[in-house]
């Protein structure tokens, strides 16, 4: 597939035959359709070009100005006005020898004769709803930047497709789903098919699967009804759509695999398969050397219970009973699942690859929104970084919980003004849903400063009439909601009181605070242990720190420290403020 170089963008872009919505990458100011063209196949860069805007000359003759040749023009700085439509642009045509300007759009708009094309008969404008009997109508976009009477696509139909412009029912072939106007049809098959569905991208890669899947015209039946691993809803075998050579079953419907959420928008037809890096070597049966550590890590199996503040470096929990790797020279240790993390992954939250990062520092994953420390996966694209710990980057759809007997699957809900995300866990079969940092909880917590057993989170006693009391903070704990018990002591426990909101943050590790909406770290604020007899008082509640890691920062001369995310945020807010005053 020939690429081209556009001015002003720095990848090479390549031809494509898709209908796409959106703004043409060179400024052209249409801002509604692309049909055909080229696109940028560079991963977190999604920009499209018109054809003509993509290969503009250094000069031609237009019919609006045939008594002079034009010269290109790039310039936003100071941008001129088009002749024809009055809009600004920093890309098009001027005169040299006279006050003549037209941008890219206009440029495309073709001499009246050409129009017929569409229809052969004078139109009328009109300003209400389309009709709904067989008089032709034609919106304002297609009547200045009028689609393609025929195209031609390899990936979604072998043959010649002819545009039908006008009202009807009809069910794409590319993709089963139902259109209501101006499809493209197959004088030969019978074939019809969505503009938007025209030149599907062949071979993708989907943040719901971990190999490429591939667009086909005809799924056909397999040995059980199709199901979408995307919506969850029978995929009918008769249309297109994706399938995974890797995975037989795994099969997506066309729109939902092209959704923005769910593909970078990069084609990889033709590019080869991206090699997995293992996250170690192995150098015996024994021993490793994992990528984010200089030294040899051997494995334990014999079950050793830790002390509570040793913590695994990735996931900054507990080690317990489970199997783990350590290193002999320091006091770096990884559980053995989280040595085994890949180090690159999709997930359900991101169209983007995410990266395994090691580096260990205080952050807020994007996912619970909980601070934490330790690995993390990352991407990065034009728009925003995500974060995510190790524990959140590990999700996967089915979801398994054994607080629910159904599988549960992601689900983003923005809150009413569109700007926070709260993702959550839902059922398929019921309205049970179930909040992320609470399907992360951990089963099972070892020692600690209550019990020296270990407690296990309950998930509510329906039958028991009674009440329960936090060993920890002394309060009401209701018997119906999620808590941690010890199965010898009988003791029970608020989970806030086991799991606190700075227990995912290493001991000692530097906690960022935000001014101003940008990272700043302040105080050298780190997160301690707070298992000593005598609890300290919180700087911003005035109560005693109850939570098993709290907040310490140096300010005025002493120590001061926090006890909770909510009191720390606004201590945040606090220092802000006097921050901005002090600059």
């Amino acid at each position: 597939m020939e690429e081209i170089e556009v001015p002003r963008h720095e990848h090479p872009v390549r031809p494509f035959t898709r209908f796409l919505c959106g703004c043409c990458g060179a400024h052209c100011t249409d801002h509604e359709r692309i049909y055909g063209g080229y696109r940028c196949n560079e991963p977190g860069c999604d920009k499209a070009f018109h054809k003509e805007c993509a290969e503009a000359l250094p000069e031609i003759i237009n019919s609006f100005h045939p008594e002079h040749p034009l010269k290109l023009i790039l310039d936003y700085s100071c941008p001129n006005a088009c002749s024809l439509c009055q809009h600004k642009f920093g890309i098009g045509y001027s005169c040299s020898l006279c006050d003549f300007h037209i941008d890219l759009k206009c440029v495309r708009i073709p001499p009246p004769t050409e129009n017929s094309c569409l229809h052969e008969h004078p139109l009328k404008l009109s300003h209400g709803e389309p009709s709904d009997s067989l008089e032709y109508d034609i919106c304002g976009d297609c009547k200045t930047n009028p689609p393609p009477v025929c195209v031609v696509s390899s990936t979604t139909h072998e043959h010649q497709l002819h545009l039908v412009p006008r009202r009807m029912d009809f069910t794409c072939n590319a993709c089963g789903t139902l259109g209501d106007r101006s499809p493209y049809f197959c004088l030969q098959c019978n074939f019809m098919i969505h503009r938007e569905c025209i030149d599907l991208p062949r071979v993708i890669n989907i943040n719901r699967h971990d190999h490429r899947i591939s667009y086909t015209r005809r799924l056909g039946h397999g040995e059980s009804p199709w199901k979408c691993g995307v919506c969850r809803k029978k995929v009918d075998g008769f249309y297109g759509a994706y399938a995974s050579s890797k995975v037989p079953s795994f099969v997506v419907h066309a729109r939902c695999a092209t959704r923005e959420d769910v593909w970078d928008n990069v084609e990889l037809e033709g590019m080869p398969e991206e090699e997995v890096i293992a996250p170690f070597e192995v150098v015996d049966d024994t021993t490793i050397r994992h990528f984010s550590h200089d030294h040899n890590l051997h494995i334990n199996k014999d079950g050793q219970i830790l002390h509570e503040n040793i913590v695994c470096e990735a996931c900054v929990f507990q080690i317990g009973s489970e199997y783990f790797y350590s290193c002999r020279n320091c006091d770096f240790i990884l559980h053995e699942k989280c040595a085994n993390l890949p180090r690159k992954k999709r997930h359900v939250c991101s169209n983007q690859p995410l990266t395994l990062e090691t580096v260990s520092r205080a952050a807020t994953c994007s996912l619970c929104d909980k601070r934490c420390s330790g690995f993390r996966y990352e991407s990065y694209n034009s728009f925003k970084v995500i974060t995510l710990d190790v524990q959140c980057g590990s999700i996967s759809e089915p979801f398994v919980h054994e607080s629910h007997p159904h599988p549960l699957y992601y689900v983003s809900v923005s809150d009413s003004w569109g700007l926070k995300n709260r993702s959550k866990l839902s059922c398929d079969e019921c309205d049970f849903s179930l909040e992320i940092k609470d399907a992360l909880l951990p089963k099972k917590v070892m020692r600690n400063r209550y019990d020296d057993h270990p407690l296990f989170l309950s998930y509510g006693e329906s039958n028991v009439n009674g009440e329960y009391w936090c060993e920890a903070c002394e309060a009401k704990l209701h018997p119906k909601e999620w808590f941690y018990t010890c199965n010898d002591c009988g003791i029970t426990l608020h989970v806030p009181c086991v799991v606190g909101d700075f227990s995912y943050i290493k001991h000692g590790t530097a906690a960022l605070l935000y001014t101003k909406g940008v990272h700043e770290q302040l105080h050298e604020a780190c997160s301690v242990s707070n298992t000593s007899i005598c609890r300290p008082f919180c700087v911003w509640c005035a109560s005693r720190c109850m939570l098993p890691s709290i907040i310490k920062f140096p300010l005025s001369g002493g120590f001061v420290y926090v006890c909770s995310e909510k009191c720390f945020e606004k201590l945040e807010d606090m220092i802000g403020k006097h921050f901005v005053i002090l600059e």
